[in-house]
């Protein structure tokens, strides 16, 4: 699974190059970065879909990425907070 969820992430990586607002990519970035056990990296891929479909008022899948990032949190034992990216 691992060779799978790399991959992933290399196509995921291309669509967000080609296209930043591409929240679609950053969610499922974040489902490889989970698959892959990188708590962090899953948490802010799916921070930076919450906020591109947030700004183009896309409630259901903000309601979808609110989900994920609750179960992302309490999977890895991690609050909001610690997972800020340093200014």
């Amino acid at each position: 699974m691992k060779a799978i969820y790399e991959k992933g992430l290399v196509e995921y990586k291309k669509a967000v190059k080609k296209n930043p607002q591409d929240a679609n990519a950053y969610f499922n970035m974040s489902k490889a970065f989970d698959g892959l056990n990188e708590g962090r990296k899953a948490i802010l891929a799916a921070r930076k879909a919450q906020q591109i479909w947030e700004e183009k008022k896309d409630s259901e899948n903000s309601i979808t990425v609110r989900k994920r990032l609750r179960e992302l949190y309490k999977n890895y034992d991690l609050n909001p907070q610690e997972c800020d990216i340093p200014r």
